[in-house]
């Protein structure tokens, strides 16, 4: 569905959304449990998004189990949802957001390098720790420059986003941190029709626009590409000011963290330094969410006292992915704010019977605005924000 295809005659009904809106996710949550699957609802349209979710919250508030995480979860996963729609909530991405659109981890990255290097391999190269296995493969190949390319080679420039993408481009988040170097976050945020992020610290950062910071480089730049042992050595001499937009948010935000490990140095260190400041003003606070998909639990008895922790059920990891894609979906569903469809008429059908008499009226008022001097205009603005015409 693409932005007025209905009013254009193709797809029909399309005064009716709100009715048929309604109807159509009753029938997909019917089929999902009858058939044993999930079912994915997609819409670029910002409108059809916001009243959608507002309907399958609507739908839970009334009883009915719309998703599958219990009620604990169900809480946490509004409490993210408030602060995401409040504009408390950033995002910190690992490799694990961008391994289901089919990138590598970064085992099989360093495993993938090691191929191109061959029989040149030492016996015990597997015996080196990650960082100095790709310290020598930068060495193998003739340096960081080749090491650097044989990475974009491998990594390539994919077009379709993973599910995680999309679900936490639906937030709505205005500030994202990730260690990935591929484009695909941006590419969901864009498919949302909200501005392409700022990408820093390549472009200047846009007053409405939100940003991304590449914590190790970016697929488009080659040379920013942090791997081996002396980029994370010499990563806080080069890259101070990154580390140090990542701690401002972990002092003022609160951090979701999903596809990560938290064995990365960098960002350990980072994320330490952070508590040991704090320690010292004897200030406690838990600043982020770790969406957990690892199985380890030693983990989350480390990082106890700057983290609340959700661990992702399952036996197989492909089970612990599909229980973060669902927390996931349901944190993006209370994100979301009722501002794009509410006074949109297509969307009556989602109304109560007082409701529709109320939007009526502002509807009313929004006619009244027509030819009315540049001191209303901030009314005319915030009237259409809500979908009115």
């Amino acid at each position: 569905m693409s932005e007025n295809s209905t009013a254009r005659g193709r797809g029909g009904l399309g005064s009716r959304r709100g009715a048929i809106l309604g109807a159509l996710l009753d029938t997909l949550q019917s089929e999902a449990k009858t058939l044993g699957l999930d079912i994915l609802l997609v819409t670029p349209e910002p409108a059809v998004f916001s009243a959608a979710q507002h309907a399958r919250r609507n739908r839970e508030a009334k009883g009915s189990k719309h998703w599958d995480p219990d009620d604990a979860e169900m809480t946490e996963a509004r409490r993210l949802g408030g602060l995401a729609a409040s504009g408390h909530l950033a995002l910190f991405l690992g490799v694990g957001v961008s391994m289901a659109a089919g990138l590598p981890s970064w085992g099989t990255l360093i495993d993938e390098l090691g191929k191109r290097v061959g029989s040149e391999l030492p016996t015990d190269f597997a015996s080196l720790d990650a960082l100095d296995q790709a310290e020598y493969l930068a060495s193998a190949m003739g340096g960081a420059e080749k090491l650097n390319d044989a990475v974009i080679e491998i990594i390539g420039r994919k077009q379709k986003v993973a599910l995680a993408h999309a679900l936490l481009a639906g937030m709505g988040c205005r500030e994202v941190v990730t260690t990935n170097y591929d484009g695909l976050y941006e590419k969901a945020v864009e498919a949302t029709r909200r501005r392409r992020p700022t990408i820093l610290p390549w472009e200047a950062v846009g007053e409405e626009r939100p940003w991304l910071l590449k914590l190790h480089g970016d697929i488009d730049r080659s040379p920013s590409i942090v791997l081996t042992r002396r980029d994370f050595v010499l990563f806080d001499a080069k890259s101070r000011p990154a580390g140090s937009l990542l701690q401002a948010l972990l002092l003022t935000k609160h951090v979701l963290i999903v596809g990560a490990s938290l064995n990365d140095g960098n960002v350990i260190r980072l994320a330490m330094e952070v508590d040991e400041y704090l320690q010292k003003s004897k200030v406690k606070s838990i600043r982020g969410t770790f969406v957990d998909t690892s199985g380890v639990e030693a983990r989350q008895h480390l990082w106890r006292d700057q983290f609340r922790w959700f661990v992702c059920e399952g036996t197989e990891r492909e089970d612990r992915v599909r229980r973060m894609e669902m927390f996931l979906d349901a944190v993006a569903a209370f994100a979301a704010t009722d501002v794009h469809w509410l006074l949109d008429e297509r969307f009556d059908g989602l109304l109560g019977e007082r409701d529709r008499e109320v939007v009526e009226g502002a509807r009313c008022l929004m006619a009244d605005t027509r030819g009315a001097s540049g001191l209303l205009a901030p009314l005319k603005s915030a009237l259409s924000n809500l979908g009115a015409h």
